[in-house]
């Protein structure tokens, strides 16, 4: 009994951890918890209620009265949450209900909605790997729960244990350890395989942009704003370039990446513009001469299989060596890689030089159509904007104001702007309500606001961010989900100086609110640290897909090695389990005509108890059922003692039909 009670505990906290892990998984961003909790605490509420409330319709009433007070709630307090978010929570009350009602078939039923919510908030917010590891272990402690439980109660389960709740977490640590190495090595393997899928096929070109392929290689000419087709979608692989200091010293966190750039603007859609290209192949390529006193920093970039067509440089880029030949419009600070090309590492040398107050603009910024407007453009709700944000002074104040008024006026989020306008720019800035977008938008709203200023700009794109590389601390690795777009002022004497509108803790898809101190830039060069063997790097080898796959290899090799079961072998039936379904089916015929007719799909232990709490004890029809579930699942034969059980229970069924039959 004790082992039987430790087993019920231990499956209640399992099935608990799942819910509240699936729960928690559900990014805040699309789901506030304000919805989070009015779309689970009413159906937990009425599975506490359950068994007060006998009728189906006092149920209903319930159920609608609490939901709807609810939802009213979150109406009225809770943030906007998304479309996507929208679609979970259409899983969460049947998940909150069956979770804490704890019937027959509630767990299985709420394990299977937990794993739907989980898949969700992973769709969502992405993969965490610590959680999804422990809702595994939790979920395979449920199922091996849920199995001896069944097993004990069909009399053919384990014998009794000293420890029984220790040989349960033993056993089940068994059964997770290879799906836990199968998971750790299909994340290894595709964080370092190239990219195998493909984006879908650049759009028809609009009618006046370019066509030629000497400026459609590697990136289009177009900066889509209402989806996903623009050149930020021609970035594929979660490893795309490797980035590190020639120093040694650690790579800044908040380092830009430019693959391009978009001059001509437009409500729908931002274009390249006019170049002034010219093929380069001496080394090493100079786009500008170095400001002193200024320091110069050496960046070594290696591209992968994802990155083959670009090329990656900071804003501020002096020179350029070792990328081969590239086509390059030097005013422009424009770079592309030229057709056969091969894939190859190269070295930049690189100034961050903020503008001072004082700063003037190019000069040259007129002549390269950083002013223009779109022809179609009604400036006077943009000008009512800029007033309403007091956007005036110089052109570095003006750029302060109005990444503040759109950081007020605007949310951050990874969905389309929805609204009544017929461009996603003006619902991004103009519609009722919930006006949201992402970088790509904070970017084209700031531009067109700073032109109708007087400031000159362009929107850049590339790669911002990036994760630390686990095989060498100080420099960074960047992926297609540190895609990004900013806004670039040019400034003269310093080249095109980056001013970036959308929100500091969301630029990039993986970036952290809060910098750790140990990737901040180092004031001084310093010599590249020798790795220290150590926890990391134990960890990181161990963590190496081939490693895993041996280990998945050796643990399945053991588990099913013959001999090495650790529980008795079952012991074949040595007789029909016909003849005992049969018995079966004509007890279950005498109590239905005694008035006690077995449900649709119920079990018989439920059928069994509910018999007991009418009827009261009925030892000889509860001794018929066991012996019926020792040869149905127990694998016991059905042999003369167990046959005669049957026999009394039908006995006394016929008898307990007898006077319903008068």
């Amino acid at each position: 009994m004790n082992g039987a009670r430790a087993r019920d505990r231990l499956h209640l906290l399992a099935l608990l951890g799942c819910t509240v892990l699936a729960l928690v998984s559900l990014p805040p961003a699309e789901l506030p918890r304000g919805w989070l909790l009015a779309w689970t605490l009413p159906s937990a509420s009425l599975a506490v209620l359950f068994r007060w409330t006998a009728r189906f319709w006092q149920r209903g009433a319930l159920g609608a009265l609490l939901q709807g007070g609810a939802v009213a709630a979150a109406i009225l307090l809770a943030e906007p949450l998304s479309r996507p978010a929208a679609l979970a929570c259409t899983i969460l009350p049947p998940l909150a209900f069956v979770a804490v009602r704890r019937q027959d078939s509630d767990a299985a039923l709420a394990l299977f909605l937990s794993f739907c919510v989980l898949l969700v908030g992973t769709i969502l917010g992405g993969l965490d790997l610590p959680r999804t590891v422990a809702y595994g272990a939790l979920a395979c402690l449920c199922l091996r729960c849920d199995a001896l439980r069944a097993a004990h109660e069909a009399g053919g389960g384990p014998t009794a244990s000293r420890w029984p709740a220790l040989r349960l977490l033993g056993s089940t640590a068994l059964l997770a350890l290879p799906c836990l190495l199968v998971a750790l090595t299909i994340e290894r393997t595709l964080a370092i395989v190239p990219p195998l899928v493909h984006g879908p096929a650049a759009p028809p070109a609009a009618p006046g942009e370019g066509t030629g392929d000497r400026r459609r290689i590697g990136l289009g000419d177009s900066f889509v704003l209402d989806g996903n087709r623009g050149p930020l979608a021609d970035l594929h692989g979660e490893q795309l370039v490797r980035v590190a200091m020639a120093d040694g010293s650690l790579v800044p966190r908040d380092l830009y990446l430019r693959s391009g750039f978009f001059a001509v603007p437009g409500l729908d859609r931002w274009q390249l513009g006019q170049l002034a290209p010219e093929a380069n192949t001496t080394e090493p390529l100079r786009l500008r001469a170095p400001r002193t006193p200024g320091r110069i920093v050496w960046l070594e970039v290696e591209r992968f299989a994802g990155a083959r067509n670009f090329v990656f440089v900071p804003p501020g880029t002096c020179e350029v060596h070792g990328a081969g030949a590239l086509e390059v419009d030097r005013a422009r600070e424009w770079l592309r890689q030229r057709p056969g090309e091969p894939l190859r590492a190269y070295e930049v040398s690189w100034q961050d030089l903020p503008p001072p107050a004082d700063a003037r603009v190019d000069p040259r910024a007129q002549r390269l159509g950083l002013l223009a407007l779109p022809a179609d453009l009604d400036r006077a709700p943009f000008l009512a904007l800029l007033e309403r944000w007091q956007a005036q002074g110089s052109p570095m104040a003006i750029a302060e104001r109005i990444a503040a008024g759109l950081a007020r006026r605007c949310r951050y989020d990874r969905l389309e702007p929805t609204g009544p306008y017929a461009h996603a720019l003006q619902n991004f800035l103009f519609a009722a309500g919930d006006r949201r977008g992402y970088c790509m938008h904070f970017a084209s709203a700031a531009a067109l606001l700073l032109r109708l200023a007087g400031v000159p700009c362009r929107i850049g794109v590339g790669l911002y961010g990036g994760d630390v590389d686990r095989a060498d601390r100080t420099a960074r690795i960047y992926g297609s989900q540190h895609a990004h777009a900013w806004v670039e002022i040019p400034w003269q004497g310093r080249g095109y100086v980056v001013f970036d509108p959308t929100p500091p803790a969301e630029r990039g898809a993986r970036m952290p609110s809060v910098a750790a101190p140990m990737e901040a830039l180092d004031p001084a060069p310093a010599a590249a640290p020798a790795p220290a063997p150590g926890p990391d790097g134990l960890l990181g080898a161990l963590l190496q897909p081939w490693v895993l796959g041996i280990a998945l290899l050796l643990a399945a090799v053991v588990r099913l090695r013959p001999g090495t079961a650790s529980g008795p072998a079952a012991q074949p039936a040595t007789a029909p389990v016909r003849s005992a379904r049969r018995q079966l089916a004509h007890l279950l015929r005498a109590l239905a005509a005694a008035g006690e007719p077995r449900g649709r799909g119920q079990t018989l232990e439920t059928y069994a108890r509910e018999l007991v709490g009418r009827r009261g004890p009925q030892p000889e029809l509860l001794d018929a059922l066991l012996a019926y579930q020792e040869v149905r699942f127990g694998g016991r034969p059905f042999d003369a003692p167990r046959e005669r059980r049957l026999a009394a229970g039908l006995a006394a069924a016929v008898q307990l039909a007898a006077p319903a039959a008068r």
